[in-house]
């Protein structure tokens, strides 16, 4: 999913309407973006759209966003939004009934984001700054007021050179913000942590995640009541073909092996729901990377990013297998450090 600082929807790969570059984006996925920029700056919660009174006992959704104390956390309309990510390149008309609601709410979020950036736009005479998907500040970023102040990553006094991140109002050296969003896998502001987006890791482009589903049930997880007609286990088959190494590689423009890999979680909804975030983790290019292989010794090849995977049915926690009761727990914890949750 794009940054709501891209430039462009990563949905549709229209210009954003903070751009002003053609008219405004009428990809979903925009919505999700930009009103998460909106119900920030407009401090109104994401579930019914109503304003967020200060003495509001307001509480966070999965995604950080704030919703009013009379929304549940699961009322949030930008995190069901997230589900529609399946959808990529479908028209509103040939969405699931069930999910409209859901868009329009979106919409009246966007309809007032465009509000708003029409009136930043006459205030300052210029669109909003942005921080692209590949982690790259966008160049109309404005600079600090404070220019005084030192950037808080190299601790150096800023200068003409620095960014400001444009939700959180946090300024930093361009070089020195690029590199940090970059090596840290994820847009997050070193001054307060704020979720700009996820960039691109170390994983080659090129790659595929298969998944099929296996009728015996996985040890440790035989007793659970899984769907009707839903098999017991799924089996996760990653290809990563061999080529060469990119920028975020050791060995940038030297040959890598590709790998064959295989994968198991038990059908539950737990089990579901990390295959969801391994399946954004995969997009977005963090679940492997090139590197030594500690079983084989050979070197620049594909091996596993920091993300255990249970490669085997069998063997408990020796054999990279089941049973392993603590699993689903510590995987969602590996993902989550990486912006997945």
């Amino acid at each position: 999913m794009a940054s709501v600082l891209s430039t462009n929807c990563s949905w549709c790969e229209q210009p954003l309407i903070g751009y002003q570059q053609t008219k405004i984006c009428e990809c979903p996925c925009c919505w999700y973006n930009n009103g998460t920029e909106c119900i920030s700056k407009c401090n109104i919660c994401p579930g019914c759209g109503m304003p967020l009174a200060t003495d509001d006992n307001s509480r966070l959704c999965g995604y950080q966003h704030k919703l009013c104390s009379k929304c549940p956390s699961g009322n949030c309309n930008l995190c069901k939004f997230v589900q529609l990510r399946s959808m990529a390149h479908s028209n509103f008309e040939s969405l699931p009934a069930d999910w409209h609601p859901i868009l329009n709410a979106c919409f009246m979020l966007e309809q007032k984001f465009e509000e708003l950036q029409r009136m930043s736009s006459d205030h300052w005479g210029q669109p909003s700054a942005g921080v692209t998907t590949d982690g790259n500040v966008n160049s109309a970023a404005p600079q600090t007021n404070a220019a005084t102040d030192p950037c808080v990553i190299c601790m150096e006094d800023r200068n003409s050179t620095s960014v400001l991140l444009p939700i959180c109002q946090h300024t930093f050296h361009r070089a020195c913000i690029e590199q940090w969003f970059q090596l840290s896998g994820k847009q997050t502001c070193p001054t307060c942590g704020y979720l700009y987006g996820i960039s691109k890791g170390p994983q080659p482009a090129l790659g595929e995640m298969r998944v099929n589903y296996l009728p015996t049930p996985l040890p440790g997880f035989t007793n659970e009541q899984y769907g009707i007609g839903e098999a017991p286990t799924i089996e996760i088959t990653y290809t990563i073909p061999s080529g060469i190494q990119g920028p975020l590689n050791p060995h940038p423009g030297q040959p890598f092996t590709g790998t064959n890999r295989k994968a198991y979680l038990p059908n539950t909804q737990e089990g579901k729901y990390v295959l969801e975030l391994l399946r954004r983790a995969f997009n977005d290019q963090h679940v492997f990377t090139i590197g030594k292989s500690v079983t084989t010794g050979a070197d620049n090849v594909v091996i596993w990013n920091d993300i255990h995977h249970k490669t085997n049915i069998l063997g408990g926690p020796e054999g990279f297998g089941y049973p392993d009761p603590t699993y689903l727990l510590r995987v969602r914890q590996e993902l989550a450090e990486k912006g997945y949750k």
